[in-house]
């Protein structure tokens, strides 16, 4: 990256990093084949190199540091693993959670979670998608009614990442039955309260290793203190859940920077027709093109990062472009890359297959396309329209 020169400040927090990433390197294959890998203990080696919390206030134990930051550590972490899982260290402890409780209107929620989160002690995840809305999230059944010093939560959730193993669930509600985005806000469901069960969920194809399932609310008693949001703040609960769009935009530039460097180092071995095949000008024009793919990704997402409010909540417009954008890249620089590998790309042998996988599981993360191209078409026209009709 010519054009961007890291800080010394970020220069030695990406050596940190790489430090870390090569510590887990002998283990990701073995946790992406099993579909387990030892989260919490992760956390505490993420910890021990300093690098949990990146974006967390220093009043809490984090860095605070800004969505640049972010951005160039989970690129970096992903582009080594050729694996969206090492890059959990970031999401969990500085990711859409943290930034939601960041962002809660009392104090007295901040200073209850935030510092376990940071130092490892406890995982946090968000729970927004249910069974019946995956994509509409203006319109959750899940509902909080108050109930003295509680709330009450009734309703489900699916497909959440790190249901079974976190701790802490920044979930998305629905108050007072309020209809549409203005009744919803969100609460921290914490495991082991009354009326709060997981389940595990399915297998997926890629981002392995991290579990997925599904949460049921049942009369569950939350007490007020864990209270983030209260209805009528979704423009200020979504710009801090922005952070989610802006991991996985780094996660999908990461796998292709990833699955490229491992295609170069292929086809500068490989031999066909007594020579080497990158020789071949078909091979030649797929490398051009990957790169030119990959720095236009990577631009989006370090000015997505570079808007982003108070340096830490990426605006949504630019963190949308830079996530579809970025999905995209990376779906097909990872396809290619297996193509450049022949036979072998479609083998477990090698790891451009798991950077494949993962890139097209980290499509569906923070919203697919389709939901993103309706919040990049309203920000330009200014204009959206009700999606219900």
């Amino acid at each position: 990256m010519e054009y961007f020169q890291p800080s010394a400040q970020q220069q030695e927090m990406l050596t940190r990093v790489k430090a870390l990433c090569e510590e887990w390197m002998p283990f990701i294959s073995k946790w992406d084949r099993e579909d387990k890998a030892p989260l919490l203990d992760m956390l505490k080696t993420a910890g021990k190199y300093q690098l949990t919390g990146l974006m967390v206030p220093k009043q809490y134990g984090g860095l605070d540091l800004n969505a640049i930051d972010y951005a160039l550590a989970v690129e970096l972490m992903t582009s080594i693993s050729k694996s969206w899982l090492p890059s959990e260290a970031f999401f969990r402890t500085s990711g859409p959670c943290p930034a939601i409780i960041i962002a809660a209107e009392n104090e007295a929620c901040r200073a209850k979670f935030l510092p376990d989160i940071v130092a490892g002690r406890k995982a946090g995840t968000i729970a927004l998608t249910e069974p019946l809305h995956g994509s509409d999230m203006s319109d959750l059944e899940t509902t909080a009614t108050e109930d003295g010093n509680y709330f009450i939560l009734n309703g489900s959730k699916r497909f959440i990442t790190g249901a079974t193993e976190d701790d802490i669930y920044a979930t998305f509600v629905r108050f007072k039955n309020i209809p549409g985005s203005k009744g919803v806000g969100a609460i921290i469901v914490e495991k082991g309260l009354p009326g709060f069960r997981m389940e595990k969920g399915p297998e997926f194809m890629g981002a392995r290793a991290t579990p997925h399932g599904n949460l049921f609310f049942e009369d569950c008693r939350v007490p007020k203190e864990n209270l983030v949001l209260r209805e009528g703040n979704f423009a200020r609960l979504m710009r801090a859940f922005n952070i989610e769009r802006l991991h996985n935009s780094a996660v999908s530039v990461g796998l292709g920077q990833g699955a490229y460097d491992e295609a170069v180092a292929y086809i500068r071995k490989r031999k066909q027709f007594g020579r080497p095949i990158m020789e071949f000008q078909s091979i030649y024009h797929t490398i051009a093109e990957m790169h030119m793919e990959l720095e236009g990704a990577r631009l989006l997402m370090l000015k997505a990062a570079l808007t982003a409010v108070d340096g830490k909540f990426p605006r949504a417009l630019e963190v949308s472009v830079a996530k579809t954008v970025a999905n995209r890249t990376g779906r097909n620089v990872c396809f290619k890359a297996m193509q450049l590998h022949g036979g072998d790309g479609v083998t477990m042998d090698y790891p451009v297959q798991q950077a494949y996988r993962d890139v097209v599981v980290a499509s569906y993360g923070g919203g697919l396309p389709t939901v993103l191209n309706n919040i990049i078409a309203g920000a330009l026209l200014g204009e959206k329209f009700d999606q219900h009709k």
